[in-house]
């Protein structure tokens, strides 16, 4: 794992978290697209597959993830002619599960390389602060889906400033775990 992995996970994971719809014609569009982060998100996530059974259970959400976030982008496509309503609450959706799942799995895959090196204590609110993203990330949908802008508006915005932080915190960590090189004594064969 090197900064460019990280910093790509990191990325994709800002751009998951950023939910704003935009309406061209009758086809809605992310304007922070989900695919883009999945593919952010792929190319950083992958190499680590490698490092344990989280990380390497964190790669079939990244597969899941893009499967679903191209669906949902097809969906939306498909409901101008259709005339499908509630697309947003949908994709929005599907969006918001893959984002809370991956994270928590990349998460405990950053928990386990800290026990592994015996580093525990940089990970030790690593919890904490997931659940409270994962949280944050939820009443963000739930705002979107209240349809009153102005909620939608400022949960965006607290799920954003807290974003920033948990990817922070991301930095910070990997920067404790692997400042010293790789160890490669608990990697999966």
């Amino acid at each position: 794992m090197n900064k460019k992995n990280i910093s790509l996970v990191c990325a994709g994971i800002l751009l998951l978290s950023l939910q704003l719809m935009i309406k061209i014609g009758n086809v809605y569009f992310d304007i922070f697209n989900d695919i883009l982060a999945f593919i952010l998100i792929a190319i950083g996530g992958f190499p680590l597959t490698k490092r344990n059974k989280t990380f390497k259970k964190s790669g079939r959400i990244i597969v899941i993830g893009l499967i679903l976030t191209v669906f949902a982008q097809v969906l939306s496509i498909a409901s101008a002619s259709l005339e499908l309503t509630n697309i947003v609450t949908i994709m929005c959706g599907l969006s918001v599960i893959v984002n809370i799942y991956y994270t928590y799995y990349f998460n405990e895959g950053l928990i386990l390389e800290a026990k592994f090196q015996e580093k525990e204590a940089l990970t030790r609110s690593l919890r904490l602060i997931w659940a409270l993203y994962g949280i944050l990330v939820f009443l963000s949908f739930i705002a979107t889906m209240s349809g009153i802008y102005m909620i939608t508006i400022i949960a965006n915005l607290l799920s954003l400033m807290f974003c920033i932080f948990y990817v922070s915190n991301i930095f910070n960590i990997s920067k404790g775990l692997y400042m010293e090189g790789l160890p490669t004594k608990h990697m999966m064969q």
